[in-house]
């Protein structure tokens, strides 16, 4: 632990939160709207990811101010998948939209502010860093920590490696909403585009933004049963009255919410029953996000059952509990990504990283 004032960041695609971090503590939180492709005009990509590196060297500046001593240090969980080699930003479909391009986040903000060091983590692996802190290495072996909320993500961590394994050259590992997948509702198959411009992935459909447009596609693909669904009242309303509406309707056990769910975590249950195949010392799913905690606890029952459904070979038919012993759900909680950044950037104080490479 650094005894010194970090600035820390997380950035997601809906809001973007920064506080000062000392000793392992956090301070005050400020929260702001995030700046993204569908609440501020642009004329490209490029033009929003330079306002995101104006805006964290700008709330740098303020929590100097506000600590009244020099941060020479800045831990960033960001919502976009990262080169966790070179530093580089690949995409970010929830922020910069389908046509993003790959972006030198490193390097725009020590243009613009020299005297900083700039530590920069996807905000699942932030998370995850969050989350070890609780668990007792010599319980695990491995767990899969994953995000279900705007976007999807997934970090495996190997505690005898002591770190997140990713791949040596392109410096990546668990972006699993880019898998294609396919997704059915009552038999019918569905065709929805991925943020980042791509047809069939995870993230079109079981994300939160995916969620939202299949109910937004209710009233032409099932109009009578959302007539008799308790989500009728919300099918012209924003889009937080209908989500709020649809987690009412699966606590209220409404036919029409629970199909919309099953039809949500049927691909993430399949992408599972893959990993586990893969992997059997895999011995804790950790889920989190907003989509998970707005619809807990009918969320897990229903990919228990997708996963049960899909089957693993030649175990779940002789162990119907499998799945579940090893799914863990945590409140996604709004600090988690800041705390992960603070710990992220003490480790790269004392030259570790959170990373492995072979």
């Amino acid at each position: 632990m650094t005894n010194k004032d970090i600035a820390v960041f997380d950035i997601g695609g809906t809001h973007f939160r920064s506080a000062l971090w000392t000793n392992g503590r956090l301070g005050p939180v400020k929260r702001r709207p995030a700046i993204n492709y569908l609440n501020t005009a642009h004329h490209s990509p490029v033009e929003l990811q330079e306002a995101l590196a104006d805006y964290l060297v700008a709330e740098t500046e303020r929590l100097q101010l506000e600590s009244g001593t020099a941060i020479d240090h800045a831990g960033i969980s960001l919502g976009a998948p990262l080169n966790a080699r070179s530093g580089r930003v690949l995409q970010s479909g929830p922020l910069w939209g389908p046509r993003s391009g790959p972006f030198e986040l490193q390097a725009a903000l020590t243009r613009r502010r020299l005297d900083t060091r700039w530590t920069i983590a996807n905000d699942v692996t932030a998370g995850l860093a969050s989350y070890i802190q609780t668990c007792d290495p010599g319980s695990h072996s491995r767990i899969l920590f994953v995000t279900v909320s705007t976007g999807i993500g997934a970090r495996l961590y190997d505690f005898a490696r002591g770190g997140v394994p990713v791949d040596p050259v392109h410096g990546i590992q668990g972006e699993i909403g880019h898998i294609k997948v396919e997704a059915f509702f009552r038999g019918t198959r569905l065709k929805f585009t991925c943020d980042c411009g791509g047809c069939d992935h995870l993230n079109a459909y079981s994300s939160g933004r995916g969620v939202l447009k299949l109910l937004r596609e209710l009233s032409a693909c099932s109009p009578d049963a959302l007539a008799a669904s308790t989500m009728a009242a919300a099918r012209d309303e924003d889009d937080d009255a209908m989500l709020a509406e649809f987690s009412r309707g699966v606590a209220a056990a409404d036919a029409l919410a629970l199909d919309v769910l099953a039809t949500i975590t049927r691909p993430l249950a399949t992408i599972f029953s893959a990993l586990l195949t893969h992997d059997p010392l895999l011995d804790s799913i950790v889920l989190t996000g907003g989509v998970v905690d707005a619809l807990e606890p009918a969320y897990s029952a229903s990919l228990d059952r997708q996963f049960r459904d899909h089957g693993l070979f030649q175990i779940t038919e002789c162990d119907s509990s499998y799945f579940a012993r090893r799914l863990r759900v945590v409140a996604p909680g709004d600090l988690s990504g800041l705390i992960g950044a603070g710990h992220l950037a003490e480790m790269a104080d004392e030259g570790r990283s959170i990373h492995v490479f072979r």
